[in-house]
């Protein structure tokens, strides 16, 4: 799907270059806006593909505007429009090779024809860059091995000194960490399978970054992908968290196209340093395993955000991945590594069987650390209650205590799956309260600033929305703006005005546009219509 944005400070070349593009292009998603400024301040939270600008405009020309336009997002393609043949801008814009002219006189039917070339020609740019990255060749394997070492480091928490000279970013400044966990079977796969798809996961996202004077370091562990984003000198790090947000949703539809794999994203929102990384990475896991069950989620993490858990990794990695199963709740592989760990107790003639212990306490330790994590001590059931799981004494063998560590993992996924839902449910109560509360200020009810309340991608949270309301939020936030206009026009002592900017229009005008639009009729002939209902039911 292209982004494109029409710029121009006429509104009804802006209305029916609108209409046009959403006849011809029913993918496409369409924005607006008057001004120079007003497209630059849609531009600073959200990546164009396409800006169709008119060439003369009072204040921020459209030189100047493709200027603002390329130092922040260099692959935007500019489209000019102008009713003059103004040679000396032309002269600049056509310097920039990702740059069009067209006269306004050539019609609609020239615009939305160039406009389809320009799509074709980013994909066919994008294949050209998959092309040269397939035939790269890959950084030599112990400088990998090397890097994957460091970074196993810092995610258990130990020092860094030795390992800085492997990594691709300086550990001594502060990084941005990407979390994905791949959604996807990948039992099936063989070992050399499975690293090539990290590789391909990897190279996709690269790929999508290359633009941007972003550094990247790659780690893994099993289901679990870390990426540690660093900008270079020249840019700011709100620039690299706003670029890594802007194309997670790019980069995760790249990564199913070439890999057949889903991955669920999270992404911090703020840098941190090396010394954080374990604690960022744990948080970053969390908030994937506290998603509302729709496959690839894309969510944020903010600093602020209480990290929950209280507890560290466990340092023995052979554990590691009933553990990550259980944060997942991956049914099939959680249900098949429970029973085979609780296998290794069966295999113990005696009850002071030490290697049989040590299997006890180690799925007691995962199981007690869960349910703490999320408050399930009324929820779940073991014998001798949860001090049970910690001594043997209360089992009479060792099959006994294997079964009920089965039947409290069975409990735990029934909890797990029925919670799912209710979160989704909480989300969208979230975000209905806030659109009711905030009907009369616009800024408040955009798709970026619901998704910041949140915590979510915004087109993730579009998603979402749609999956579990069957309607968009752009929808949903209209009906409630006719249902508080229906409520307040049947009182006449509150005048069009009133309830014109109560539901957030800035004039009565726009308001009687928006209500017909809706009603099939103004807000004064719905009330006039009320009143003849009335005067009837009177008689």
């Amino acid at each position: 799907m292209q982004r494109i944005l029409i710029v121009d400070d006429e509104p009804i070349i802006v209305r029916g270059l609108l209409s046009v593009l959403g006849e011809r292009l029913p993918d496409a998603d369409l924005y607006s806006a008057g001004s120079g400024m007003e497209a630059l301040s849609l531009l600073a939270e959200t990546r164009m593909d396409i800006v169709v600008s008119d060439m003369a405009m009072p204040g921020m020309d459209g030189l100047q505007l493709m200027k603002r336009i390329h130092a922040d997002w260099p692959e935007c393609r500019v489209i000019f429009l102008s009713g003059h043949n103004e040679f000396d801008m032309i002269y600049q814009a056509i310097q920039n090779e990702a740059v069009t002219f067209i006269l306004k006189t050539e019609g609609f039917d020239k615009i939305i024809a160039t406009i389809q070339d320009t799509i074709r020609d980013i994909e066919l740019a994008q294949r050209h860059r998959n092309l040269e990255e397939q035939l790269s060749v890959q950084q030599e394997t112990t400088r990998r091995l090397l890097q994957r070492e460091a970074l196993t480091a810092l995610v258990q928490g130990r020092s860094r000194n030795i390992y800085s000279a492997s990594m691709e970013i300086d550990l001594q400044e502060q990084f941005l960490p990407l979390y994905a966990y791949i959604e996807s079977d990948t039992l099936q796969l063989t070992l050399e399978e499975y690293h090539e798809k990290l590789l391909d996961i990897d190279r996709a996202l690269r790929l999508r970054l290359a633009a941007y004077p972003i550094r990247i370091a790659f780690w893994n562990h099993h289901e679990d992908i870390l990426w540690l984003l660093q900008p270079s000198q020249a840019m700011e790090m709100r620039r690299c968290m706003l670029y890594a947000r802007e194309n997670m949703e790019l980069i995760q539809e790249a990564i199913h196209r070439e890999t057949g794999m889903t991955l669920a994203f999270a992404l911090h929102t703020s840098s941190i340093s090396a010394d954080q990384l374990a604690n960022a990475y744990q948080a970053l896991r969390r908030r994937i395993c506290q998603g509302v069950g729709v496959p690839g989620m894309i969510a944020l993490q903010s600093s602020s955000s209480r990290d929950a858990s209280g507890g560290s990794l466990l340092p023995d990695l052979l554990t590691s991945r009933l553990r990550e199963a259980m944060e997942h709740m991956n049914r099939k592989e959680f249900m098949n590594l429970l029973t085979a760990s609780a296998n290794e107790m069966r295999k113990a003639q005696r009850m002071d069987d030490p290697y049989a212990l040590e299997a006890f306490l180690t799925l007691s330790r995962m199981f007690l650390s869960y349910i703490n994590r999320w408050k399930l001590h009324d929820s779940v059931q073991f014998p001798g209650g949860l001090s049970g799981l910690t001594s043997i004494t209360g089992f009479a063998s060792w099959d006994q205590a294997a079964d009920a560590f089965i039947a409290l993992g069975k409990t735990l996924l029934k909890i797990h799956e029925g919670d799912q839902g209710s979160r989704g449910q909480a989300v969208m109560a979230q975000i209905r309260d806030h659109i009711e509360r905030n009907l009369n200020r616009p800024e408040e009810l955009s798709l970026s600033r619901i998704a910041e309340i949140t915590y979510f991608n915004p087109a993730y949270l579009s998603r979402l929305f749609h999956q579990i309301t069957g309607e968009t939020l752009s929808d949903y936030v209209s009906g409630i703006r006719v249902q508080k206009a229906n409520e307040m026009l049947r009182d006449n002592a509150h005048r069009i005005s009133d309830i014109s900017e109560a539901v957030g229009f800035s004039s009565s005008a726009n308001f009687s546009r928006f209500y017909r639009k809706m009603m099939g009729c103004s807000p004064q002939e719905y009330r006039e219509k009320l009143a003849k209902q009335t005067m009837r039911k009177n008689r």
